[in-house]
């Protein structure tokens, strides 16, 4: 079961619940990290050593920004996940890819989100590690990397990771590293900032990005391949649908994008 954790921040958070554990997805602040573990013990009745894994969609500063924070209250046994691609940022050996359309894809996603700050610690990060400028390039190295685990998809579109039934998918665009969870018997998927949510319960394709047209393709591939009911983004509202949540989302094309 996926469990929205609410006041999270910018980005949003989720926990997965299953009988095997328990994953925590995309802690983008301090604040966020205490939400979780605020929700875990006291909404789920679960010890935050029960959670396996964290994992973040991709290497940007509002989807790590508190991953360490969460960590330190863990088992030491608790790996973080991160796509392979991510393991040059991480050991500084390449910088994090540019991004494109800051004012007409980044700001309005700021504007409708910003709802879910509930106090400062919600925009406060560990470090500045995951700000996609040059001037940032060498604040990207985290003190935890002796727990990071990378997910190497080698070609394929769908990589168990050994919880539960859920899978990876990697879902470049937003940016190189972009990966996300789904999961066939749900039929839910986890997408990071590849697709956006808005308040009416339909989404679009994100137009802050890296790669504008490997988002689209990334999305077609995904629409024709995977069986998706619910729809959970990196920012905004869920979306669902009984049949198909793709038909909810907005290409970049339809929504003026290129």
């Amino acid at each position: 079961m996926v469990h929205v954790i609410p006041k999270s921040g910018f980005a949003n958070t989720y926990l997965i619940e299953e009988d095997d554990g328990l994953i925590a997805m995309d802690i983008g602040s301090i604040g966020a990290a205490q939400e979780v573990a605020t929700y875990c013990i006291g909404i789920l009745k679960r010890l935050l050593e029960d959670i396996r894994f964290i994992f973040a969609t991709h290497f940007h500063i509002d989807h790590i920004g508190g991953i360490g924070t969460l960590l330190n209250k863990c088992s030491s046994e608790t790996r973080v996940l991160f796509d392979l691609h991510a393991k040059g940022y991480i050991e500084g050996q390449e910088n994090l890819a540019p991004m494109k359309n800051w004012l007409s894809g980044l700001v309005p996603t700021i504007r409708e989100n910003y709802t879910r700050i509930g106090n400062l610690s919600h925009i406060a990060f560990e470090s500045l590690a995951g700000v996609p400028l040059p001037v940032f390039k060498d604040n990207g190295r985290l003190p935890y990397t002796d727990r990071v685990s990378y997910i190497d998809m080698q070609g394929a579109l769908l990589s168990r990771i050994g919880f539960s039934d859920w899978e990876a998918v990697p879902t470049p665009g937003h940016t190189p590293d972009s990966i996300s969870l789904y999961n066939e018997k749900t039929q839910e998927l986890i997408c990071g900032d590849l697709i956006l949510g808005r308040h009416d319960g339909t989404g679009y394709l994100n137009r802050f990005c890296w790669d504008e047209d490997l988002a689209s393709d990334c999305f077609a591939i995904l629409n024709d391949v995977l069986c998706v009911r619910t729809i959970y983004p990196g920012h905004g509202e869920v979306i669902r649908d009984n049949v198909n949540a793709f038909a909810k989302v907005i290409p970049l094309e339809e929504k003026g994008g290129k």
